[in-house]
């Protein structure tokens, strides 16, 4: 354990550092941050299991006996006073405690392709409706997703949104979206398999009709635009969630979670 003060040249002490804006630490490697009692409490479940590998936890100095109980030896403990941890992270920090673990490595194709419930980001802008997102995801057991441009998955804030979901089931961030999402529509084998995008647009399949297929996979647009003319082209169906008078459109979290839903059929 090591009570401190934050200004001391400790490279494990220094991940914490200014954490606003920071997507993944770069330093020594590439890390990730929790920060609170329950996400944190969820990342040391996780390295139990050796699903992740814990680094280190940062906590107020009135908690470091909890936490020198609860984590492994392997894992340094970190123990400062509240305004210290506030001054070492940026900001007013409240919950005690935070964490610092590897970025696992990510899922590989063949893992994405077998999945029959597939959530597809070619673009989210906002880390917390992509943090809102997989953690819906993640709860009603769609398979994986597939991201494009937009924030990291393992952001600060997307993270913490997500409590956890990053890591519970396969995200996979990559260039090549279309090429992934073309594999797994070529692996539904004799299943019926759909590409789903969203549309606002009265020709698009009310979602309360809609009957998903046994494999498919949904297409969620941007927040600003909604999907483009290319991933528009790409889905073999597409659905809308008809909107009472006076109410254009729903957030694209909120959006995603009714479509999640009559996908696994909720």
């Amino acid at each position: 354990m090591w009570p401190m003060n934050p200004m001391n040249d400790t490279p494990q002490l220094a991940l914490y550092s200014d954490l606003k804006g920071k997507a993944v630490r770069e330093e020594m490697g590439r890390y990730f941050i929790c920060e609170g009692r329950l996400l944190v409490e969820e990342a040391l479940k996780a390295a139990k299991k050796c699903r992740l590998k814990l680094v280190s936890v940062l906590c107020d100095s009135r908690q470091s006996k909890e936490w020198e109980s609860k984590i492994s030896s392997d894992a340094e403990l970190f123990s400062l006073v509240t305004d210290e941890i506030n001054n070492l992270v940026g900001f007013q920090f409240h919950r005690g405690v935070l964490c610092c673990c590897e970025v696992p490595a990510p899922p590989n194709e063949t893992q994405i392709a077998l999945s029959p419930k597939l959530l597809v980001l070619p673009q989210i802008d906002n880390a917390d409706n992509l943090g809102q997102l997989l953690r819906t995801a993640a709860g009603l057991g769609m398979g994986a997703a597939i991201l494009g441009k937009g924030p990291h998955p393992f952001s600060r804030r997307c993270v913490r949104v997500s409590m956890g979901a990053v890591w519970k089931m396969p995200v996979l961030k990559c260039d090549g979206l279309d090429r992934v999402l073309d594999a797994w529509l070529q692996n539904g084998h004799n299943m019926k398999s759909e590409i789903v995008g969203t549309a606002d647009d009265s020709n698009a399949e009310s979602a309360w009709l809609w009957e998903p297929a046994d494999r498919a996979a949904l297409v969620l647009g941007s927040e600003s635009d909604g999907l483009d003319a290319v991933w528009k082209s790409k889905c073999t169906k597409h659905v809308r969630i008809p909107m009472a008078a006076k109410t254009d459109s729903l957030n694209v979290s909120a959006a995603g979670a009714i479509l999640m839903a009559k996908m696994v059929g909720m």
